[in-house]
């Protein structure tokens, strides 16, 4: 079943107020992929930064969420114009580029999303789903704030032109402030985690400087509890499952179950 049509106040549901709730694949496993998408989330993302190679995608890999009409996004490894442009080519909605420290790695980012003259992108498109040169074809750009510089340089890389939105990773930005990954962020928000007091501070400049700028902001979290309460934190964009951890996670309460 394909998601209803969107509400003709609403042209880009990526780039609203949000909230936007996705889910994200480490394994790029097709069948994974369609189940994925299956469920309508906002947004699904193929991580080939920790996960498959970005090699290994094709334009089939996003056959199945096309039919289900959801924006699927490609976690590229680097900010790396060709990597960028392969999976805008086979059919990636936009990008999530890691590690991106300040407005210079932002604007390359950018800028290879777009053709020239208002990019660095070049042209090669491999399916016949997507014209690049429809009026209204404008990949998301979305870039990582996962280090110390890049909350120092938050409000620059918002400022960028091309950027959508600016999506927080906990763990790395842990390891960045003080060597503690945050990847619950939950513990931030208790003010369990023993970096709490830098973490929040770095989270509220991320959020004020995209709400500044016109962006959103996204936390990366672990689960559908985390989400909520990120939501209520002033963020508007999170993954709230990975495939391969939703399978761990339900495989393992089943063995329990069974086991008694």
């Amino acid at each position: 079943m394909r998601r209803e049509d969107p509400s003709s106040e609403v042209t880009d549901p990526l780039r609203g107020p949000g909230p936007i709730l996705g889910l994200w694949s480490v394994t790029a496993d097709s069948k994974l992929l369609e189940v994925s998408a299956a469920l309508l989330p906002d947004f699904l993302v193929i991580d080939t930064q920790h996960g498959a190679h970005v090699a290994r995608l094709t334009t089939e890999t996003f056959g199945a969420i096309a039919f289900y009409e959801v924006p699927a996004l490609v976690r590229v490894p680097s900010i790396d114009p060709a990597d960028i442009g392969r999976a805008l080519d086979l059919g990636a909605a936009g990008i999530i580029a890691p590690l991106v420290n300040d407005a210079e790695d932002a604007r390359l980012a950018a800028l290879s999303c777009r053709y020239a003259p208002d990019g660095i992108r070049s042209y090669g498109m491999q399916t016949p789903r997507i014209d690049p040169f429809a009026d209204d074809y404008r990949p998301l750009c979305v870039v990582q704030i996962e280090t110390a510089a890049a909350v120092d340089n938050v409000d620059e890389i918002a400022a960028v032109d091309g950027v959508d939105w600016l999506y927080v990773g906990p763990a790395d930005l842990g390891l960045s402030i003080g060597g503690v990954p945050a990847p619950d962020v939950i513990s931030v928000f208790d003010g369990s985690h023993p970096l709490a007091g830098p973490m929040q501070d770095a989270f509220r400049l991320v959020v004020e400087a995209a709400d500044r700028h016109g962006k959103l902001a996204g936390l990366h979290c672990s689960g559908g509890e985390a989400a909520r309460q990120l939501l209520a934190h002033g963020f508007g964009v999170t993954a709230v499952a990975t495939d391969l951890g939703a399978a761990l996670k339900g495989m393992a309460n089943e063995l329990k179950i069974a086991r008694g």
